[in-house]
């Protein structure tokens, strides 16, 4: 879904919307228990800056730097194919990276990030891609985005996912194949590698394949990922498309998909699985996939198999909807996801199936990524878009989408209310019965997976990693911000734990948390979201946590060796064995906590 058009002037300036809500209670689930009812709410719109052609993936790198991603590949001659980075304090006043985004590759000038045709077609997909025929709009074989960034916690090296576009006009028609790859810059972003394909089609990719495709129709392909990295369970999941297209005509039914891969493994290729038939069943590459619908359509959360697109059926795709032969386009196509720490939900916001921009923002909501059943919980009412690229920040730190709090920003670039390129709404989700994961009358002991615990040191501002579970000063008490964080003061001194969030170096790798005075307003650097770690195979809670910090996004971790040190780390679930000096040979229970009650407060 490339942008054609010129970007638009951008007009500064907030504008107030009063009143702008939408109410949404869901039926009664089966068992004693009702689901809560959910409000959302639109209080205002924002214009931001710097609108392209993917959405943009904020990131902080290991000095406490933050960036933001995007990309554009277009398709004539002339036309902008680039990897663009910018920086700064927030999202805010991120102002163009020119060093990265001016960055050639020493040993050959024609890969760079500011023209990425030689890139495109040097990559896994686009040695694998043809030109369209001659006369096409289409210049090059292939087009390739990069998006959705991570950053190894143990090397400091940057990963990106990319979204490639490629062997276009296959059957004559307007459009061209999807797949997914992945890419590594060791050197902050200045140059790039191509690893692998990570995502692909379970159906041909090749030119005007009439045995692949013998009817009317053909598959897209698998393409527009949105990742997200799980502090819970150690997982990537990433939410892709598909679309089935007229093999004279254009696309007609998109398709929502969701694969994962642990963490540990770093993107590789043969790690990620694809979801089919309500199980995490099906290689990445080439493995058949499960298209998602909400609960609300099917109890399952996906289509039946026998249900699901199957070339060789006859008809265009409209007769073959109208037939009930193949699904109609999902809504839940193209989710960005975070995890709503207030609601204690994993949210998700997909592009609008109604385009013409005037259907409101849908939001979904599961309890388990493991199982993948979205259920929808309400939309913004009189607030419409058609929304082409979405994606969370949380409100108070304006750097992650991670994790969010009751109130946060749902971003849009193309497709946002009247016709606008750019712009962000602030919204709020109440619920009648929102997480509660701590109870804030009691004290506790925080303690690692190596047995340490938490433990002011006396006299001083500094923390410290004990071996005594009964410790002086190694008492803690979580109370609740209202909306999903907490301050966590110590349960002696009342001073309350934190990084400094007024610098950047709060937010670096391996600050050491300290304690202050409180205040009647904590700081972001003294917010902390609790984030329950589930299980792998069926999203059960373990009854250990994660403690993420709010400015930074690194978690808490206490270290066994003789330094007994305290800091904050990015997460993790697996243990360095890298060497690096960046991974410090860091180990997951260093960060997997557990809670003890001491006493009633």
């Amino acid at each position: 879904m490339r942008a054609q058009r010129r970007i638009g002037a951008v007009l500064a300036g907030v504008a107030s919307i009063a009143a702008m809500t939408a109410g949404s209670s869901l039926a009664a689930s089966a068992g004693a228990h009702e689901r809560p009812t959910f409000t959302v709410s639109v209080d205002s719109i924002g214009v931001w800056q710097n609108p392209t052609d993917t959405p943009a993936s904020p990131f902080i790198d290991k000095d406490g730097t933050f960036y933001y991603e995007q990309a554009e590949a277009n398709y004539a001659l002339t036309d902008p194919r680039k990897w663009t980075f910018f920086s700064g304090g927030t999202i805010d006043d991120a102002t163009a990276a020119a060093t990265i985004n001016s960055s050639v590759n020493p040993a050959n000038p024609d890969d760079r990030n500011n023209d990425t045709t030689w890139r495109c077609n040097n990559s896994p997909t686009g040695l694998e891609s043809t030109y369209a025929p001659a006369g096409s709009r289409y210049s090059q074989r292939n087009y390739c985005d990069l998006t959705n960034m991570w950053v190894d916690p143990d090397t400091g090296d940057w990963y990106g996912l990319v979204h490639n576009e490629f062997t276009p006009q296959p059957f004559g028609d307007r459009l061209h194949y999807d797949a997914i790859d992945y890419a590594i810059s060791k050197d902050q972003g200045l140059t790039w590698r191509f690893e692998s394909h990570v995502v692909t089609s379970p159906y041909s990719t090749q030119r005007g394949d009439i045995q692949a495709f013998p009817q009317q129709t053909y598959d897209y392909g698998d393409g527009d990922p949105r990742l997200y990295a799980d502090a819970a369970s150690g997982y990537f999941y990433m939410y892709y498309g598909s679309r089935i297209v007229d093999k004279t005509g254009s696309w007609k039914a998109f398709y929502s998909h969701v694969a994962r891969a642990p963490m540990s493994a770093k993107m590789a290729p043969g790690s990620w699985q694809k979801w089919y038939d309500g199980a995490w069943s099906q290689p990445g590459l080439g493995g058949r996939e499960s298209n998602l619908v909400p609960t609300d359509a099917n109890r399952r959360g996906y289509t039946p198999p026998s249900k699901e697109y199957n070339p060789n059926t006859p008809g265009t795709a409209d007769e073959q909807i109208a037939a009930g032969r193949m699904p109609a386009t999902s809504p839940l196509f193209v989710m960005d996801i975070t995890y709503n720490a207030y609601l204690g939900l994993y949210l998700g916001e997909p592009q609008a199936v109604d385009q013409s921009g005037t259907a409101p923002q849908q939001f979904y909501a599961t309890d388990n990524l493991a199982t993948q059943k979205w259920h929808l919980i309400g939309d913004t009412g009189s607030y419409t878009n058609a929304s082409w690229y979405r994606w969370f920040l949380d409100s108070a730190n304006r750097t992650s989408s991670s994790i969010v709090g009751k109130s946060f920003r749902s971003y849009c670039s193309y497709g946002c209310s009247n016709d606008g390129d750019s712009e962000f709404t602030d919204i709020m989700i109440e619920s009648s019965r929102p997480s509660a994961p701590i109870d804030p009358r009691r004290t506790y002991r925080i303690a690692s997976g190596h047995h340490r615990v938490l433990r002011q040191v006396p006299g001083s501002t500094r923390t410290t990693s004990s071996s005594s579970a009964h410790a002086w000063l190694s008492t803690w008490k979580f109370t609740p911000t209202g909306d999903g964080a907490y301050t966590i003061s110590n349960g002696t001194t009342g001073q309350v734990l934190g990084v400094d969030s007024a610098s950047t170096t709060g937010r670096a790798w391996g600050t050491d948390p300290v304690v202050s005075r409180p205040s009647s307003t904590p700081t972001v650097g003294q917010q902390w979201f609790v984030v329950s770690e589930t299980s792998v195979n069926r999203g059960h809670k373990t009854g250990t946590f994660k403690l993420v910090n709010r400015y930074s996004g690194l978690v808490l971790a206490m270290s066994a060796d003789h330094h007994r040190r305290t800091e904050t780390t990015p997460v993790r679930s697996w243990n360095d064995t890298s060497h690096s000096r960046v991974g410090g040979a860091r180990t997951t229970a260093e960060q997997t906590l557990t809670l003890h009650p001491t006493y009633w407060w």
